[in-house]
């Protein structure tokens, strides 16, 4: 999996906002604001990170039961994906 090019991240008064540039922002048309965890799994999904790599990242970086991370990752990854973020 992998972010489409066209999706900058920026990080603005110590928040993290995803936007679209270029001929992307023609087919999205908002901000994504991010936590954490979220830039965390949107850094990894611009490397092109498969689910297990990004759930073993954040288990890394997280105390978090890994059921719980695998359903998070699971949900954000859908959501971007129902977006037409994904390629």
């Amino acid at each position: 999996m992998k972010i489409k090019k066209g999706f900058i991240l920026k990080d603005v008064a110590g928040n993290t906002f995803v936007v679209a540039v270029g001929a992307m922002s023609k087919k999205f048309n908002g901000i994504i604001t991010l936590n954490e965890t979220a830039k965390l799994i949107w850094q990894c999904l611009v490397d092109g990170a498969e689910k297990e790599e990004i759930v073993e990242k954040i288990m890394d970086e997280y105390d978090a039961e890994r059921e719980i991370v695998e359903k998070d990752v699971d949900s954000f990854i859908a959501k971007l994906d129902g977006d037409g973020i994904l390629e």
